[in-house]
């Protein structure tokens, strides 16, 4: 191997390695290193903090339509429930506050326009 070869698959093993060290998952014990604030109440100063949503908690979603498409943007609000109860961590959930994994949410959005106007619909579901 030349040179230029060795330090392109040095370069590569650290970038694999780097991406390999965030994808572990939180302390065991995270719950007791960082504040569990419920939603609704003040963020912490830092931001560093677990979000922490009861089941059946009413959640404010604010939904806004825009871009150079439009001559007039558009904004809604809503409220939606979670079936139970979650906590969320920088990229990570859980829903026992003990076992955490890497995606919080999967889901879509479906986007249409028809005769009697436009239709957003998203679809929010766990990782199976």
């Amino acid at each position: 191997m030349n040179r230029h070869t060795e330090l392109l698959l040095a370069t590569l093993c650290v970038l694999l390695l780097t991406g390999c060290a965030g994808m572990q998952s939180p302390p065991e014990d995270l719950l007791k290193q960082v504040p569990v604030i419920e939603i609704g109440k003040p963020e912490p100063a830092d931001k560093n903090y677990i979000l922490y949503i009861p089941g059946g908690t009413t959640i404010p979603v604010h939904l806004a339509v825009k871009g150079p498409l439009l001559v007039n943007p558009g904004e809604a609000s809503t409220r939606v429930q979670l079936t139970q109860s979650l906590y969320l961590y920088k990229e990570w959930s859980s829903l026992d506050g003990r076992n955490w994994t890497h995606q919080a949410f999967q889901g879509r959005v479906a986007i249409g326009l028809a005769p009697k106007g436009g239709l957003v619909e998203v679809f929010i579901s766990r990782p199976e």
